[in-house]
């Protein structure tokens, strides 16, 4: 069995999954690799089911992991789902008391109100801070769908009242940066962050007479995929000029899109590639293969609260972007340097305007702008540039919790 070292180290915490477990595991593993180079090793304690259990393993140099089975009653009635989830954390919380070492600091991805119960006396009591690495703020599109929903109670519950009761926040956006900010909590702002020089970028574009886009991850409410095929269908109905890969949904999920349905086709033309799930890595080679990257978001708060990864990862291949503004994006996205920027309606019309121009770029402008991405990413996303951010963040919290 591993053990922990006399060192510091640093709990991450979540009813995430990991390592594969989205952008949230990414998120995670981002963080924790600047913390490590910071001189801090961490271990993540996950909330999965799997077979390894609670048992402590090494998942790479100075990063740990372990799955405390917090999620192991989704499969069960829902009363007793409720109940399981009012108690999310406590096997995590135990694990940590076990620990003849304490952790420096505990740091919570998500998991709210059940979480954050959990351990915000907890850490108090034995002068441990608890940070919460702030990434989302979910809503409902008007007030009746929040009064029905228990979840986005406790997601507000958490976020205005709960949070505010801890020793810091990591901030994924300058929105929420600020917004705790103002009400006095040490707060710091650290977006996406990758292992830039383990990433291979594709900075050759390909030739096949079709400017070639790529759409990875799941719509939702966020994306507005619909109006991007439709655009695409309007400018090139025969797909002479653009081919888009699309990843995250099959051929029926696309064509039962409201949009793409009002067409009529019964099938998908070849220009439009949909290839259903596929691993993170796979996804990764479309984008990197494509010319552009694209994806459309409304300017609403769940927008501007979060930061896309797949937009670092974008950059990261050296894969210019097509995409509104939302959150931070206007610090990295320069139109006509790093991608172009859709107008912030998000329409039909307005992707139509963006993917024309586009088309019309010269090959060297192209090739100036992946260079562009990648660099951007080097300087911006590589989380060594916020290893000493973090790590002087965290020693801010330890000692300001001491006096307390």
């Amino acid at each position: 069995m591993v053990k922990l070292k006399p060192r510091k180290w640093i709990a991450y915490v979540g009813p995430f999954g990991f390592p594969d477990g989205g952008a949230a595991a990414r998120r995670i593993l981002g963080n924790a690799h600047a913390l490590v180079a910071a001189g801090y090793e961490v271990v993540i304690l996950s909330g999965q089911t799997d077979e390894c259990g609670a048992a402590l393993r090494t998942y790479c140099k100075g990063i740990k992991i372990a799955s405390m089975q917090e999620r192991d009653a989704e499969h069960l009635p829902r009363p007793i789902r409720l109940a399981r989830y009012a108690l999310m954390g406590q096997r995590t919380r135990q694990w940590l008391s076990d620990q003849p070492i304490p952790p420096s600091a505990i740091i919570l991805y998500s998991g709210y109100t059940p979480y954050l119960l959990q351990f915000t006396g907890w850490g108090r009591k034995r002068k441990i801070p608890v940070i919460f690495d702030a990434v989302e703020w979910y809503t409902a599109e008007n007030a009746l769908n929040l009064a029905l929903s228990p979840y986005l109670w406790n997601i507000e519950f958490s976020m205005r009242l709960l949070n505010k009761r801890l020793d810091g926040i990591i901030a994924i956006s300058s929105f929420l940066e600020n917004y705790y900010k103002e009400s006095g909590m040490n707060v710091v702002r650290v977006p996406p962050l990758l292992d830039i020089n383990a990433i291979t970028p594709g900075l050759q574009r390909k030739e096949d007479g079709r400017l070639k886009i790529a759409y990875t991850g799941s719509p939702g409410t966020k994306d507005n995929l619909d109006e991007m095929i439709c655009a695409i269908m309007r400018i090139d109905p025969v797909g002479e000029r653009i081919a888009i890969d699309i990843a995250g949904l099959d051929k029926g999920q696309v064509l039962s899109l409201p949009g793409v349905a009002s067409l009529g086709m019964k099938k998908l033309p070849e220009s439009v590639r949909a290839h259903g799930y596929v691993p993170h890595d796979q996804a990764l080679e479309l984008v990197r293969n494509a010319d552009f990257s694209m994806f459309l978001r409304r300017r609403n708060r769940v927008s501007t609260a979060g930061f896309p990864t797949k937009f670092v990862e974008s950059f990261a291949v050296g894969t210019p972007v097509i995409s509104t503004i939302t959150s931070d994006l206007g610090q990295y996205l320069l139109d006509g340097q790093t991608g172009v920027i859709c107008n912030e309606d998000a329409s039909v019309e307005s992707l139509s305007a963006a993917l024309s121009r586009a088309l019309r770029l010269e090959s060297d402008d192209h090739e100036a702008m992946q260079m562009k991405c990648r660099v951007t990413a080097q300087r911006h996303f590589d989380y060594t540039n916020y290893a000493a951010l973090l790590g002087a963040f965290i020693e801010e919290v330890k000692t300001n919790n001491m006096v307390i």
